[in-house]
Formats: C-alpha cells, structure tokens, sequence
C-alpha cells in the first residue's frame, strides 16, 4: 500500500513538472520565432528530427499495431495536427488568448466521448461543457465584438489544436492496445508531414539556420518534445484520469503566470473570468473522471 502510494506521489510530481514544462513551451517557442525561425518550419524541422529518431521503434513494434493501422493513422493525424497547431498558434498569436483557448479540449472530449463513443454524459460533465463554451465566449468578447472577423488566425489554429487533442485522447482510448511509442512515433511524424504542407500551401521555405538557432532547436526538442513527451505519458499512465487532469491545469497557470512575469502582460477582466470559467470545467470534468 505504501509502495502504491509512493509510486503515486511520484507520478503526480512528475506530471506537475511536466504540465510546467508545457505552459512554459510558449517561451522558447516565439524566442526561436523571432530569431528567423517561423512556427510551420521549427515543427517540421524539430518533429521530424524526433519522429524520424524513432521510426527504429516504430518498425520494430509493428506486428502490434499492423492489424490497426487504420486506427494508428487516425491517432497520427489528430496527435499530428494538434502538435502543429499548437506551435503554429503560440508562435503567431497571443498566448494568453491562445492557451486558454486550447483548454476547450476536455468539452471536446466530453461531447466527442457522447457522440462517438457512446459514452453516458453525468449531467456534471454537460456543466463543464456549458462552462467551457462560456469562457470561450468570454475570451474572445475581450477580443471585441463576437463574430467570425473577431476569431484571428491564431486562434483557430488553437481551437483546432484542442479540438484535435481531444480527438487523440478519444482515438488513443479506442487504441488501448497500439504500444504507446508508436502513437508517440506516428504522431510526430505525421506533425512533421502536416507542418510541410502548412509550409507548402503558404508559400514558406525553411529559412537558412545558423548554429544558435541549431542549438535553440535541439534545445527545444530534447526539453520539450523528448523529455515533455515522456514525463506526461509516465505521469497519466500511472495516475487515475480524473487526478491527472487536475494537475495537468498547470499547464495553462504557468503559461498564464509566466507570460505575466515576462512579457508583462496583464489578462483583461473578460480573459481572467473566460480563464476562470474554463479552469473551472477542466476541473469539473477532472473530478467527473
């Protein structure tokens, strides 16, 4: 007992770094921006270098994922583009805007776990979507008027990438028996493949890289997609659902607190009350699982 407890202490902390790691990722992420390197050529670059490391892995473990490839397939894209999306939108928006955004991903999952999985919805879970939808309204009427014109770019590439990442989560689910390394491997080769057709339908080139944006880019793999990658399924494989995505909300405190600290950037009153509303159905739907 003592043992199981201590395993669970462990794998909270670990998923608590690894939330931090994540709402710090904005940071490295426009820093690289800003030195030449855009949002669609960093994920194919760094995605590619990662999934093309394990791609030994990948083949190894296919006689366990032949027979569903299909489903592999579906889990690569919606891990893929849920990846790209998310750089793509800190690297060109506000990420205060954008995160909070993101974090519409648990009501994705609740009506996609209704719709598609046929999953019973408590009527806890539909006040968590009510909540989520709300403070998504609120976010964007701090924007301005509330209309299509008013969604930037940015923005719907991170009501995508929740969007998609709830679909992953959905997919991966269906997919319980596919080795994990190689939805992990799939997923970032298909982020790689999907940031080059962004890069393709935009007109973009990989711009010509010097030695501090190569060491900012290995930096960034190693920290964040390697180390991030790892921490987060270590902590949600060995942690109840619903505790997990509790302390997967640090993710959006960090990414709110550091930009603060950093950029100076002060959340308006209509953003602090959409954040409170969206915090507040992650944790609804946290405590529901």
């Amino acid at each position: 007992m003592a043992q199981g407890s201590s395993r669970s202490r462990g794998a909270a902390a670990v998923l608590f770094f690894s939330a931090t790691l994540w709402g710090l990722a904005w940071w490295p992420l426009q820093h690289l921006a800003a030195a030449g390197l855009h949002g669609p050529a960093l994920s194919t670059l760094c995605y590619g270098a990662a999934g093309l490391a394990g791609l030994p892995l990948l083949w190894r473990e296919r006689r366990r994922w032949q027979q569903r490839r299909r489903l592999l397939l579906l889990i690569a894209l919606f891990g893929g583009w849920g990846s790209a999306s998310f750089v793509l939108a800190l690297t060109s928006g506000d990420v205060v805007r954008e995160m909070l955004l993101f974090y519409l991903a648990p009501a994705w999952s609740v009506l996609g776990g209704r719709f598609f999985l046929g999953e019973a919805v408590r009527p806890r879970r539909w006040l968590a979507v009510a909540c989520a939808l709300l403070g998504a309204y609120l976010v964007i009427r701090a924007g301005g008027p509330v209309s299509t014109s008013a969604i930037t770019y940015a923005d719907w590439l991170a009501l995508s990438s929740g969007l998609t990442f709830a679909g992953n989560n959905l997919t991966t689910r269906a997919g319980a028996d596919i080795p994990v390394t190689s939805k992990i491997v799939a997923s970032m080769l298909a982020c790689a493949l999907l940031s080059g057709v962004v890069l393709a339908l935009q007109g973009l080139s990989i711009p010509s890289v010097s030695g501090e944006l190569v060491l900012g880019m290995l930096g960034f793999l190693l920290v964040w997609i390697v180390v991030g990658n790892a921490t987060t399924s270590y902590g949600v494989t060995h942690l109840e659902a619903g505790r997990a995505a509790l302390i997967i909300l640090a993710e959006l405190v960090a990414a709110v607190l550091s930009v603060s600290l950093i950029n100076g950037r002060t959340p308006a009153a209509l953003e602090l009350a959409g954040g409170a509303l969206i915090l507040g159905a992650a944790a609804l739907d946290g405590l529901e699982s």
